[in-house]
């Protein structure tokens, strides 16, 4: 067997979906299209078949997320994950990196350095209820956010996770179904956005400085959904989890977040992530 490396292009995006498709994972097509423009990926090749791949997100110059890492099926225990990690890794340099790992990827992630640090929690509803109102009070108001409010939205972002995402934000306004913005006394105090993926619906990324800010943006982004499949990946927080259930979206899956180097950590303002762009991305 003759494994080569290639770096990921359009060309393999079929294969790459179908990979995913073979796993039962949810990812359509136009999601790997997605998350390749804003990173860059490797494919393992077997007489020129893709049979792996690798994605990864450089944000700025000191981090990067790492994802949709597949060896199929038929190939696995034959040193082809290693091959690709490695080779992704390599020019990260020393860039702070995150993943979440299935219990199957976890040692070799262990291997190459990675340390386990928490969970993300995937709830999932694959037909929404009708979710009861939440008001703002008399404080607060929700409005649409608009491209006028890119530069808002990635500062906080990187209040949330210290880090420069500009690229990403740029692509929820972009492609999004709604992106909500919360003000408290006329100053943001938190965004989430809500938008096409998998089956159905994702609810991602979410920040916000409080639980009931959090809960504010998700429930007014879950109205008129009854009935959809929709999904929000979350940080874990343990009263998130528990309204989520309430609201029947119920956890099917809690992947270890796992860091080469140093663990993220917010910046100055207050800001937190209450849920993800996707587990890929983070």
């Amino acid at each position: 067997m003759t494994i080569e490396l290639a770096t990921m292009n359009e060309s393999h995006l079929d294969a790459a979906f179908a990979l995913t498709q073979r796993l039962q994972w949810p990812h359509r097509r136009v999601d790997w299209q997605q998350m390749l423009l804003l990173g860059e990926g490797l494919v393992a090749l077997e007489n020129g078949t893709p049979v792996g791949t690798t994605l990864c997100w450089r944000w700025g110059r000191d981090y990067a997320t790492l994802g949709l890492v597949i060896v199929d099926a038929g190939y696995r225990g034959r040193g082809i994950g290693k091959l690709l990690l490695q080779a992704t890794l390599e020019p990260l340099g020393d860039r702070r990196v995150r993943l979440h790992a299935t219990p199957e990827g976890q040692p070799l992630y262990e291997k190459l350095g990675f340390v386990a640090s928490g969970q993300v929690l995937q709830h999932e509803s694959c037909a929404l209820a009708a979710v009861p109102p939440i008001s703002c009070s008399a404080r607060q108001r929700l409005r649409h956010a608009t491209p006028e409010d890119a530069a808002l939205l990635i500062a906080l972002d990187r209040q949330a996770l210290g880090q420069d995402r500009s690229p990403l934000i740029g692509q929820l306004l972009a492609s999004a179904q709604r992106v909500l913005i919360l003000e408290e006394d006329d100053m943001a105090a938190g965004f989430a956005g809500l938008r096409r993926f998998g089956h159905g619906y994702a609810i991602g990324p979410v920040v916000a400085a409080h639980l009931m800010q959090a809960q504010l943006l998700i429930g007014q982004l879950l109205r008129g959904l009854e009935g959809q499949f929709v999904r929000i990946d979350s940080g874990g927080t343990a009263g998130l989890a528990l309204w989520l259930n309430e609201l029947g979206m119920v956890q099917v899956d809690a992947p270890t977040t796992m860091y080469k180097g140093k663990p993220w950590q917010p910046e100055a303002g207050g800001m937190h992530t209450f849920g993800l762009m996707s587990q890929a991305m983070a």
